[in-house]
């Protein structure tokens, strides 16, 4: 190993003495052994005389391995393996000439179940027989699990696939097929086109029983065949990711001034996928959730993740195959403008989905609050050894990373954004980029130095909070770095963010036409009335207004005035819900503020207004008084949208309206509203007496009448959902079913759900289902955390593939407690442990922890006076 020259000399990297341009690569599976044959042959360029060739492999035994330099092959003398840093060095007995080689290197790899490398997926056919598929996942440093490699973004190199496999089975990779050959009776190889130069984890294959449905794009130069793949029986659900792939990939190629450059696009899914999606270059993977949708049977919440996550996806096919991220500390150039750019395509296809308001409640939140922690880490994060990458596939390199960029593009202007970004993809296409990259090609298109301010958004830890202050019709902001446990120290807050203000409307005192707050402070004049920060909630801060300026606000919601837009109302609830919970307001503010919002009929509002008034009555769910008074409040809150929208979903209504409802009538069966949770168990009766009865719970609300009854009921109930579960043929239907299965109150029935977790009915993917409901459910909590220290060895072994679902087997049941003496409990129960592999989710877990148990010390005499008060 060696510490490359970079931004970060600490890396632990190859050495570059060595580097690969082209692979030719043979697999050969073998589902009765559970194993794989393979052959690689490497070519290689020697850029000074050397004894040693140093590469990546892991869980492989190496049959026999030679290099071919001058006309001479070489065997190594000496084979030696780092299993810590996943390297194999090949000594030989004289120097090896500056020049061109090749390596060839015969192995055998393991096709485990562990969802990482070459691994095997297992579903059953029509007659309930076991099968088997066999697919790759190689990021971010899992290529090496399946063939000997340089497994680094900057190790570009040019591929030849060739795969041998049983005659009856299909053969995927990430260029179109180049000629089938027999082997054998009963065996044939696939030999694929080679592909552009790439970097490893983008390499891809799959083996098995697929079938698929096809489309070509109309609008290219030159048309790109689209395909959905599926197991047998499952294509036409693929169906509406088929439809807007051709689409999406006109789309970016338009807006990024660079067609796609491959031949074919493929979308599989894959029953056993560890992360939702993999955007594998032409051959990309998916969770089955997150590909497939039944418009007669799916959730409707499906259908925007599937659109969300194939435009994600097909985004990489520029930002991160095209153009690399030169390391892992600029992961986000991968997937914050894949997440912004996604968002993009999909309020290009679907406007009335209303997307980016929804990016405002759902992707900015998480970020930011993220962000709001002492444990979070910057957008560009050094990485130094390759064991600390999977932790950084958090919410700060999509979310944040997205929404600084929706910041930035929405203040240069989009068209600007796009024009330097074609000129970064033109300047950078088949090599590697940094985030300086991305700066400069953005300076040079806008005339502006980007990098001057963008920098305190990637390279610094943490939010800005503008404290908002008035005096003589002067107003006063101020930035201070904002933490959720509010306690910011001097050393922690000498950051001066780069702000846009986006005041409403606009102040004739400030001269900045683009009102950007470049110092601690700032102090102008405002017209008279209720005026905004932060206009269509676009800045990436929190603002926190004196309550004579929220009483303003509050007025201007509840006229209906044009000053306080979708995003502006969104983004209010979930400032001064934030501030409350770390303590720089009251919490009954928040209450107060909602008040106002008694006419509100909008799908993104609400999710935000039941969330976070709900998230009251979850984490101050052991004090009896506030948490009933809390109900009793969202009871009355919720009242007028139930009777308004009811349960039935009335043909052609809009998609926003049938969101809405689930929302609506998810927080009123949490609160116990006695007319919904009357209605639900009237349906969920009919709905398990007899099939006929079907459509009395529509899918889209289906999880949420599970939910209430189980809370509400028993063993009966328990068992009718249970049963459900095992007898669903979809797995978004077994989602719904593991996500409700949680909320049950009976120790027994909580203790067989738990596990149910870990049992062979629910694949290991899916745990976290099943401890989201777990967590949600205050009467489970404790327990579950209880389950997780008992079963930790097993859950250790099962995931250690895995970390990040070894994180969040960590984070979820201690997401929503409050109990402090946990703290203490969990840091005793790691202390012997090693963590260092989700070290982030423990310590983000620790903290979340200490939030809301001080929110709950802090809070509880004051809502419970004024819940008295208003007589709740």
């Amino acid at each position: 190993m060696c510490n490359k020259a970079s931004s970060n000399p600490n890396r632990v990297v190859l050495p570059t003495n060595v580097t690969p341009s082209h692979y030719n690569l043979t697999i050969t599976p073998d589902f009765k052994e559970f194993t794989f044959d393979g052959y690689v042959e490497i070519d290689l360029s020697i850029h000074e005389p050397t004894k040693t060739v140093q590469i990546n492999a892991k869980d492989l035994t190496l049959k026999s391995t030679s290099i071919e330099t001058a006309g001479n092959t070489h065997e190594p003398v000496s084979t030696t393996h780092d299993e810590h840093h996943d390297t194999t060095t090949f000594t030989f007995e004289h120097e090896l000439a500056k020049g061109s080689a090749v390596l060839r290197i015969s192995f055998v790899g393991i096709l485990s179940d562990k969802m990482a490398g070459f691994y095997r997926s297992s579903y059953k056919d029509a007659e309930g027989n076991t099968k088997y598929m066999g697919v790759t996942q190689f990021e971010a440093t899992d290529a090496r699990r399946a063939f000997p490699c340089w497994d680094e973004p900057a190790a570009k190199a040019t591929y030849t696939i060739a795969l041998v496999v049983d005659t009856d089975l299909v053969a995927l990779s990430n260029m179109p097929v180049e000629s089938i050959t027999a082997v054998e009776s009963d065996k044939k190889t696939v030999h694929f086109e080679k592909t552009p130069i790439m970097s490893t984890y983008l390499v891809a294959w799959a083996i098995g029983e697929f079938e698929y449905i096809e489309t070509t794009t109309t609008k290219l130069e030159k048309p790109v065949t689209c395909r959905v793949y599926t197991l047998p029986g499952l294509k036409e659900q693929g169906r509406f990711a088929l439809e807007i792939t051709p689409k999406i990939l006109e789309y970016f190629s338009e807006i990024f001034g660079t067609a796609y450059p491959l031949p074919k696009l493929d979308h599989l899914a894959v029953p056993d996928f560890d992360a939702g999606a993999m955007e594998n270059w032409g051959l990309v993977t998916y969770r089955t959730v997150a590909l497939l949708f039944d418009e007669k049977t799916s959730d409707l919440r499906f259908k925007e993740q599937v659109a969300g996550t194939v435009a994600h996806e097909i985004a990489h096919q520029w930002f991160g195959n095209l153009v690399t991220m030169e390391w892992w500390d600029h992961l986000w150039l991968n997937e914050g403008f894949a997440t912004w750019v996604g968002t993009l395509a999909v309020d290009h296809l679907f406007p009335a989905w209303d997307t980016w308001s929804t990016f405002v409640v759902d992707d900015m939140q998480r970020g930011i609050s993220l962000d709001s922690l002492r444990s979070s880490h910057p957008i560009e994060v050094p990485v130094a050894d390759p064991h600390e990458i999977h932790q950084i596939f958090d919410a700060i390199s999509y979310s944040k990373g997205a929404s600084v960029i929706r910041m930035l593009s929405n203040w240069l202007t989009v068209d600007v954004f796009l024009a330097g970004i074609r000129r970064y993809l033109k300047k950078h296409e088949y090599e590697n980029a940094t985030t300086d990259d991305l700066w400069n090609a953005l300076s040079e298109e806008s005339k502006v130095d980007v990098r001057e301010f963008m920098n305190t958004w990637t390279r610094v830890i943490g939010i800005p909070i503008l404290n908002v202050t008035e005096a003589d019709g002067i107003v006063t902001v101020e930035q201070h770095r904002f933490l959720s446990t509010n306690d910011v120290k001097a050393e922690e807050d000498e950051t001066v963010w780069w702000v846009p203000l986006g005041v409403h409307p606009k102040p004739a005192s400030i001269v900045d036409p683009n009102q950007t707050l470049k110092t601690r402070s700032l102090s102008f004049e405002v017209p008279e009335g209720a005026y905004l920060f932060n206009k269509h909630y676009g800045g990436v801060f929190r603002t926190n207004y004196p309550p004579s300026a929220i009483s303003r606000i509050g007025k201007a919601i509840l006229d209906g005035s044009d000053l306080v837009g979708l995003s502006d109302r969104a983004g209010l609830i979930a400032d001064i819900a934030s501030l409350s919970k770390s303590g720089h307001t009251a919490t009954s503010n928040l209450l107060d503020l909602v008040q106002y919002f008694k006419n509100e009929e909008t799908y993104v509002v609400w999710e935000l207004l039941a969330g976070r008034v709900g998230e009251i009555a979850s984490i101050f769910a052991d004090d009896e008084r506030v948490n009933q008074g809390i109900k009793h409040f969202q009871r009355n809150l919720v009242d007028r949208m139930v009777n308004k929208l009811g349960w039935e979903f009335p043909e052609g209504e809009d998609y926003l309206t049938s969101r809405l409802r689930n929302v609506i009538l998810r927080s009123a069966g949490r609160a116990g509203h006695e007319a919904t949770v009357a209605e639900a168990k009237r349906r969920f009766a009919l709905f398990v007496s007899d099939p006929a009865h079907d459509s009395i719970l529509h899918p889209s609300i289906r999880q949420t009448a599970f939910e209430i009854v189980l809370s509400q009921g028993g063993e009966e109930e328990f068992r009718h959902v249970l049963k459900y579960f095992h007898a669903a043929p979809k797995q978004d239907q077994q989602v719904i079913a593991l996500l409700a299965l949680g909320f049950v109150q009976q120790p027994e029935l909580i203790a067989e759900v738990q596990a149910l977790a870990i049992s062979e009915s629910v694949r290991p993917q899916d745990i976290f289902y099943v401890l989201a409901g777990l967590s949600a459910n205050p009467a489970s909590r404790r327990s579950t955390w209880e389950w997780v220290k008992a079963n930790w060895t097993t859950l250790a072994n099962r995931y250690k593939s895995s970390m990040s679902m070894l994180g969040a087997c960590v984070k979820y049941p201690l997401s929503q407690s409050s109990d402090v003496s946990l703290i203490k409990e969990v840091k005793e129960f790691f202390a012997d442990k090693d963590t260092k592999d989700f070290q982030r989710a423990l310590d983000q877990a620790l903290e979340g922890l200490d939030v809301n148990s001080a929110w709950l010390q802090r809070e509880q005499e004051g809502l419970s006076e004024w819940l008295s008060v208003n007589k709740y």
